[in-house]
């Protein structure tokens, strides 16, 4: 199950609908957001990822894991599976060493390089992977995104969303 508010996802707009879309999925879905909130329930074969969206709009607004259990949004971050918590420590991780480098921007790509590595390291074969190196991609080098996308299995390094992202 996958719940929230259009304010607890962060939306700026209030559309009456949100779209759910994922390559590793038959269908893409159309969720009803009623008095600003939201709720899809279905069932997933393994972990997959997806992004939440508003219709007619190209940005990818938020990327998911789709995984059993039920998924709420808390600030803008899907909560509460185990994959989706372990990709929100990561964010906050990434936060929290914006700020400490705030002084210091060239020490900030190598500091969450590690960061990146370590999660890879650990999740290299997840869903989980697949977000977190499209976040990686907005404070890496590119040599680094290569280094990062090798930590991970064929099948991370193969997801559509990598492919976008590789250099």
């Amino acid at each position: 199950t996958l719940t929230g508010s259009l304010e607890t996802a962060n939306f700026k707009q209030s559309p009456d609908s949100l779209i759910l879309v994922s390559d590793d999925l038959p269908n893409i879905y159309t969720i009803p957001v009623k008095d600003g909130a939201f709720s899809f329930s279905g069932r997933v074969v393994k972990p997959v990822v997806a992004t939440l969206k508003e219709p007619g709009k190209k940005v990818v607004n938020k990327p998911i894991v789709l995984e059993k259990g039920t998924i709420t949004f808390e600030n803008g971050y899907p909560r509460g599976t185990p994959l989706n918590e372990a990709f929100y420590e990561l964010s906050q991780q990434v936060k929290e060493t914006l700020r400490a480098n705030r002084e210091n921007q060239e020490a900030i790509p190598e500091a969450l390089s590690k960061l990146y590595r370590d999660y890879l390291t650990q999740h290299p074969d997840d869903p989980s992977a697949v977000i977190a190196l499209m976040s990686a991609r907005r404070y890496m080098k590119p040599d680094m995104m290569s280094e990062l996308i090798a930590l991970t299995s064929k099948s991370v390094q193969n997801d559509s969303h990598i492919d976008k992202i590789k250099l």
